[in-house]
């Protein structure tokens, strides 16, 4: 998934989008910094300049589960593949999975990290269904439907497709967001009509995000360049959603769904400046390569409880200095990837040697047949 760019004959990834990959998923450890490692709860009990810009950055981070599903949608929209030819896809992305959901827990327990119970033991064999991630789950199934949602999307109209496009909106964000609100969710519901929407976090949210993917590709022309008013538009809505923070009563509640409206327009913007962007780095691409194996790896339930155990945000460096506290963070989000993604390329080598260890075994058959 992403713009390829023609390389003294060989197809190189344009780096734009992968370099957004990366950005994205530094955005998702320092928002798991917030959640696990206390960051959010230290801020709001300072307070002052230091919650405010903590949740400035925090707003600026908000968007990236759904970014990745957008990227996804937009370079998967025009495929014409069929269910059956996108079977290597779904192993290439359904092995990783296991592997990690079945290594982590048993290496742990066998380095005294952690004891497994039973429950632990049988959910490794099951991650699919077991949620041991939730976005692989959700990212894998809007995989296996995309065959189906591209040959209705690419059969629209450019009328029909942004008519189907706000009704998702409305449904699945405006409406998602007021149910929310203390002061109008008694008259807007959700229950028994998107009762799992979960903020976002739902297979709903992901099929529209997907489909939105595919509209950016089908029917936003490029510019031919970035556009820097695309990050304009993404700080500025930042600050008006910390404004309401402020000024509207439980809006608290809603701010941090994935399905957010502001989130999602910023979650465009940055789509839309980053693919003008063309530039070729290949440690750029390769980087972003080992994405996903970075959020399996630190968000795996058992892995995730060791490293936030590791790293403490207790309020006293706030005390030391601000700068130092914002910069323990920095550093702490830099060495969770930059640890998790050498994991990761070890696994890669690891899948690599065996995939070269069968091939030569079915050569080696195949030429002995051939001999008989």
């Amino acid at each position: 998934m992403g713009t390829v760019v023609q390389n003294r004959g060989k197809k190189t990834r344009d780096s734009g989008i992968e370099l957004l990959r990366i950005i994205l998923m530094l955005q998702v450890i320092f928002l798991h910094v917030c959640t696990y490692g206390g960051y959010y709860d230290t801020a709001t009990e300072i307070g002052g300049s230091v919650e405010f810009i903590h949740r400035i950055i925090w707003l600026c981070c908000r968007c990236p589960v759904y970014v990745y599903i957008v990227v996804f949608g937009y370079f998967s929209v025009t495929s014409n593949k069929t269910l059956g030819s996108i079977k290597g896809k779904i192993l290439k992305m359904y092995l990783p999975m296991y592997f990690y959901s079945v290594a982590i827990p048993f290496l742990g327990e066998l380095f005294g990290l952690w004891t497994l119970t039973d429950s632990n033991k049988y959910r490794a064999f099951f991650p699919l269904t077991s949620k041991i991630w939730y976005f692989m789950t959700l990212y894998l199934l809007v995989l296996i439907l995309s065959p189906f949602i591209n040959r209705c999307l690419t059969r629209l109209s450019k009328r029909e497709y942004t008519q189907l496009i706000v009704i998702l909106f409305l449904l699945f964000s405006v409406w998602t967001l007021f149910a929310g609100l203390p002061e109008t969710k008694g008259v807007i519901r959700l229950d028994k009509v998107i009762s799992e929407s979960e903020g976002g976090k739902s297979l709903y949210g992901f099929v529209f995000m997907y489909i939105l993917g595919g509209y950016l590709r089908l029917h936003v022309k490029p510019h031919g360049g970035p556009k820097a008013r695309y990050l304009i538009v993404y700080f500025a809505l930042a600050i008006v959603n910390l404004a309401l923070w402020y000024l509207v009563d439980g809006y608290g509640e809603v701010i941090s769904y994935n399905s957010n409206p502001f989130c999602i327009i910023q979650g465009i913007c940055l789509v839309l400046f980053f693919r003008e962007l063309h530039f070729k780095s290949h440690a750029i691409n390769h980087i972003a390569s080992l994405n996903l194996g970075v959020y399996m790896i630190h968000e795996q339930y058992l892995a995730r409880n060791f490293i936030w155990k590791k790293f403490d945000f207790h309020p006293q460096w706030i005390y030391h200095s601000h700068i130092k506290y914002l910069a323990k963070i920095a550093i702490a989000c830099v060495v969770i990837f930059v640890v998790c993604a050498l994991i990761e390329q070890v696994r890669v080598f690891l899948f690599a040697g065996v995939r070269f260890i069968y091939q030569k075994i079915t050569d080696h058959f195949k030429t002995a047949n051939a001999k008989e």
